[in-house]
């Protein structure tokens, strides 16, 4: 009851905990959304900031009067002749102009210059910085241009350095004079999005290939594609460069703060179970304590233990429930005892139906064999003893006392009534009896195998030819008493293998063995090897140990 009162209490906590959950999910989904959005448009301002100045350094690098000069003389020395002295005059101010401007955007930007080249329109060039060739000279010569003498970023790289490439144009005849390059260290890009997890943040360009990352074996190749449900991308296009900004950041990363909040509602939704619980606890524990006593009383009802409620101190609705119990229960002890009574009364008047039925038929069925035996002169003076073992039955059958007897009394009474054929019979008919010594003081109804020995006489060794035999086999098998009677008499004529019809007298036995031990137990009748098998089951209930009468005292008269 009081799980059952917590979970009704619990049900609207969950509800209420699930809601909160969803709605607050949502919002730090948004939320943590936004902030992607914010961070990456501030990282991508800061890179387009970074490369926007860089382009402004070149266009001024462009402007530089000797710059223009020896380009023109490259592009026309008839008309802008220079002697050679001041030619060299002019590359050495130019190349260190370009030291010069390497260090001041090493200072004023930060240090991601490679290295700064100048070509003239013979290819001739002019550098400062790391002592690397430009790999796609002929690239950068035909890179096509929106505007001419505006900086434009390449849409490829060279030795995998990002390019920034201004053309060199004569502002009087529009002609092109030479090519600024500007060669940017990937690997020291990586500074202006550091904050970013290792492989979660790319420059591309608009084809996806790969302009910066923080791992170098990346750069050049196709951006690396990845499972829409393992991360949450972010993209923003640069207006200035022509870059795409990428950034991947793992789901894991980004649920960390719905993670917590979903700890945060389970412990507070069990929290508050637990809590209630121990109200509960406490307030139900007056109503649940009589309630369990009287399911306990109630289970041991079911098995026929039958108890009062005592001491159950109280006046209100469970206590009219603790007084119909009992009264409940007193009817059903008064109820039991007329019905067991009726039972006693009926099951009384069913044996001595049995045995009134019995003791007649025996009778009957013995002096017929009598008659048969007077009408054989040479077997007449065999009657007296027939006569006496008759009696001695017949005596033991109508005797009072007890309806058991032990086994070994009743294989005796057997064994007489097998006698008392073997005179009829003489060497056509032997018997065996197998009964082992912890067996013979187990109880069994008086009686009960002579109806079945009689049976195998009947129909089955009064009608064969050869002799006749009868084993009678008694042992323990699943803590039960199996007693097994077969005879040979199945040679006369072929029987079925296995026989559910019983006769009158095999009926009886099996009621009187249903009636005194329950319908678990009974009679099987089996096809044996040479005859019919009838099997007994019965319970092992051990008498007390008497003077067991000998073979003598059953048959004096």
């Amino acid at each position: 009851m009081i799980l059952i009162y917590s979970l009704l209490t619990l049900v609207p906590l969950i509800i209420v905990s699930a809601t909160f959950y969803v709605t607050s999910k949502g919002i730090l989904e948004h939320n943590v959304d936004q902030s992607f959005k914010q961070t990456m448009s501030e990282t991508s301002d800061k890179i387009d900031g970074v490369f926007k100045a860089f382009a402004n350094e070149a266009s001024d690098i462009g402007d530089n009067l000797f710059v223009y000069t020896l380009l023109r003389n490259a592009w026309n020395p008839d008309q802008y002749p220079l002697s050679p002295a001041e030619r060299a005059a002019l590359t050495e101010r130019v190349e260190a102009m370009l030291w010069i401007e390497l260090g001041n955007m090493s200072k004023n930007i930060g240090d991601f210059v490679d290295s700064i080249h100048i070509f003239d329109v013979q290819g001739k060039q002019y550098f400062a910085g790391a002592e690397s060739g430009i790999q796609y000279y002929d690239a950068i010569v035909i890179m096509p241009f929106e505007k001419q003498g505006i900086p434009e970023w390449a849409f490829f790289i060279d030795n995998r350095r990002l390019i920034c490439n201004l053309q060199l144009v004569d502002s009087a005849t529009g002609t092109v004079l030479g090519s600024l390059v500007v060669l940017l260290d990937p690997i020291k890009v990586t500074a202006l999005y550091d904050s970013y997890e290792s492989g979660s943040f790319f420059i591309t360009n608009a084809s996806n290939i790969v302009m910066s990352t923080d791992n170098p074996n990346r750069i050049g190749q196709l951006i690396p594609t990845q499972a829409m449900g393992d991360t949450i991308a972010t993209e923003l296009k640069s207006k200035s460069t022509g870059f795409k900004y990428v950034s991947r950041i793992p789901v894991s990363e980004a649920s960390a703060g719905i993670r917590k909040l979903a700890v945060f509602s389970v412990v507070v939704a069990l929290a508050s179970w637990v809590a209630v619980i121990v109200i509960t606890y406490y307030v139900l524990r007056k109503i649940t304590s009589p309630l369990a006593t009287l399911s306990n009383l109630m289970r041991k009802a079911q098995k026929e233990n039958y108890q009062l409620i005592e001491n159950f101190g109280s006046h209100d609705e469970i206590a009219q429930l603790c007084h119909s119990f009992n009264r409940m229960i007193m009817e059903t002890k008064e109820l039991i005892q007329k019905v067991y009574k009726a039972e006693l009364e009926q099951k009384e008047a069913q044996l001595a139906a049995i045995r009134t039925y019995f003791n007649p038929h025996f009778l009957h069925n013995t002096l017929e064999y009598v008659s048969i035996l007077a009408k054989s002169k040479d077997k007449i003076d065999r009657i007296p003893y027939v006569v006496k073992s008759l009696s001695s039955i017949i005596r033991f059958s109508i005797s009072p006392g007890e309806a058991f007897v032990s086994l070994d009394v009743e294989m005796k009474f057997a064994k007489i009534y097998m006698q008392i054929h073997q005179y009829r019979f003489e060497n056509r008919f032997e018997y065996h009896i197998d009964l082992p010594d912890h067996l013979k003081q187990v109880e069994v109804p008086k009686l009960i195998l002579q109806p079945i020995i009689e049976n195998a006489f009947i129909h089955g060794i009064d009608h064969i030819r050869g002799k006749g035999r009868i084993d009678i086999r008694a042992y323990e098998s699943q803590f039960n008493l199996v007693i097994e009677i077969e005879d040979n008499g199945g040679s006369a004529q072929p029987r079925p293998r296995e026989s559910k019809g019983m006769g009158s007298g095999l009926k009886g036995i099996e009621s009187r063995i249903r009636l005194h031990f329950g319908n678990r137990y009974g009679i099987e009748k089996l096809q044996g090897e040479q005859g019919m098998v009838v099997k007994l089951l019965m319970p092992i209930i051990m008498k007390e140990p008497t003077d067991v009468p000998t073979e003598k005292e059953i048959a004096a008269p």
